[in-house]
């Protein structure tokens, strides 16, 4: 995929998936962007310093996603199998009220999803959901658990994507201006999703340049 460059040019656009025991020059590029988006932008109250976002749950086994402009960081997610402790359900117990967290190698927990602002965002969030979807395909896995705010899950919605709530929305924080946070728990179950949709979702990788260096998938399936 060829995108214009700030000087008018071209460049191709990259999705990158790698984890740090092997790549961990580019996972270190992915941790900055985290900072400048969720910290320095967003305001979350995230631990960051001079070399980017990162908690606990960036581990050698975890797999980071980076989408590329060039050689610039525009989009990031981070995946991990629910059968390792994640995000959600170590740190937001409370988001699932009424259906418990998965546990398990075919549940995948996505977090840290999020694009570079202003200029041509929503094209890069919607190249965020075709690489998030050609993983979870390339894995088999059989749904994606994350938590995120109302207004992202109406996305997904209105993208055509269904979703699954494991309870109801609520404060988990207040970002650095002194903002609640509001979030809901869920998971995307790939099973119930519409086939003709996800194949459209995932269109945009068909002209994006795919490295695997964590070496996770070979082609991904979808079944008719």
């Amino acid at each position: 995929m060829l995108n214009k460059s700030p000087g008018g040019g071209q460049f191709r656009t990259r999705a990158v998936f790698c984890q740090s025991s092997t790549d961990p020059g580019v996972v270190e590029e992915i941790q900055r962007f985290r900072k400048s988006k969720f910290v320095d932008t967003l305001g979350w109250p995230l631990n960051a310093d001079d070399f980017g976002e990162y908690d606990e749950f960036d581990r050698p086994d975890t797999i980071h996603f980076g989408l590329y402009e060039g050689d610039r960081v525009v989009g990031c997610f981070r995946a991990i199998r629910t059968d390792q402790p994640y995000l959600a359900r170590t740190k937001f117990p409370a988001l699932a009220s009424e259906i418990p967290y998965p546990s398990g190698p075919v549940s995948w927990e996505i977090s840290r999803l999020g694009v570079m602002s202003g200029g041509p965002s929503f094209g890069r969030s919607m190249s965020c959901y075709a690489a998030m979807f050609h993983f979870a395909l390339g894995v088999n896995a059989v749904s994606l658990v994350a938590f995120c705010d109302v207004g992202h899950e109406r996305l997904l919605r209105r993208i055509g994507i269904k979703t699954r709530r494991f309870g109801e929305p609520e404060l988990i924080d207040h970002d650095n201006a002194g903002r609640p946070i509001h979030a809901v728990a869920g998971e995307i179950v790939m099973a119930q999703q519409d086939p003709k949709r996800l194949r459209l979702l995932i269109a945009p990788t068909k002209n994006m340049e795919i490295e695997d260096g964590a070496a996770l998938f070979g082609r991904p399936r979808l079944s008719a």
